[in-house]
């Protein structure tokens, strides 16, 4: 068995893709393979993605899609990542984002930590979020410490920090029908709901060291949400669901 799948989404973001690929091809845990999921990007995006699809550890999918009633009928991110768990065959399951970039140890580190505690199944790391301007310049940075253990996870963690067993899927596929939430409704929060799935059965430890970049950049759903001149493909999503919701919900569930 392979140990770890990493599930990386991407669409359009030449400049950033490369350098999220390549900080995951040299990781000090060799033992991975990576699936590129990616939602019909442009030349330019595909021909950054290109040189690494050489590796034999990458294994690339398109999607075809290209409409904007195609892009906005689900959360496209939730749908690729659907499709690459049903091929995946890591013992351990991580996320990438197209902008996000790996401390190079972060599988070797995260994988360690759950090797080495077989009744915990998931694991999330501290995290460091630089926001962009439009000519890509650093005009903020925030630490999302993992200091705590989460019974209630949405929005208080990124995707990309965290690594699970890839055997707890099967119980949420079987309680909510699919692993990711696919409805458009969660297009600004999908990996708060799939937190929130996770949260139903599993509690998140922490791995108190940063060992992931996310940069915010004016491509990224939360940086067109706050513009006021809202683009086409935000007017043409459904009203949004939101993290209150959610963790109003757990925390009922939990009573924390």
């Amino acid at each position: 068995m392979t140990k770890v799948t990493v599930i990386m989404t991407s669409y359009n973001k030449s400049a950033y893709v490369g350098r999220s690929i390549e900080a995951i091809l040299q990781q000090t845990l060799s033992d991975f393979e990576l699936f590129i999921m990616d939602d019909g990007s442009n030349e330019k995006t595909l021909a950054a993605i290109e040189p690494f699809r050489k590796d034999s550890r990458v294994h690339f999918i398109q999607s075809g899609v290209k409409t904007l009633e195609e892009r906005t009928a689900k959360t496209r991110y939730a749908v690729l990542i659907n499709q690459a768990l049903e091929l995946a065959k890591g013992e351990y399951i991580s996320y990438a984002t197209d902008d996000n970039v790996y401390a190079l140890d972060r599988l070797e580190k995260l994988t360690r930590y759950l090797d080495a505690r077989p009744c915990e199944d998931i694991v999330y790391s501290g995290s460091k979020v630089i926001y962009l301007n439009s000519k890509k310049e650093p005009i903020k940075e925030t630490i999302r410490p993992a200091q705590t253990v989460h019974w209630n996870a949405p929005c208080a963690i990124d995707h990309c920090s965290v690594v699970h067993r890839a055997s707890i899927l099967t119980k949420i596929h079987a309680e909510f029908g699919s692993y990711w939430d696919e409805s458009p409704h969660f297009y600004r929060i999908g990996d708060a709901r799939f937190f929130f799935r996770l949260n139903h059965f599993y509690p998140f430890y922490p791995f108190d060291e940063v060992l992931d970049i996310n940069y915010i950049t004016e491509q990224s759903i939360h940086y067109q949400l706050a513009e006021e001149e809202k683009s086409a493909f935000i007017q043409a999503l459904p009203p949004q669901s939101t993290c209150r919701e959610l963790r109003h919900i757990l925390k009922q569930r939990h009573g924390r």
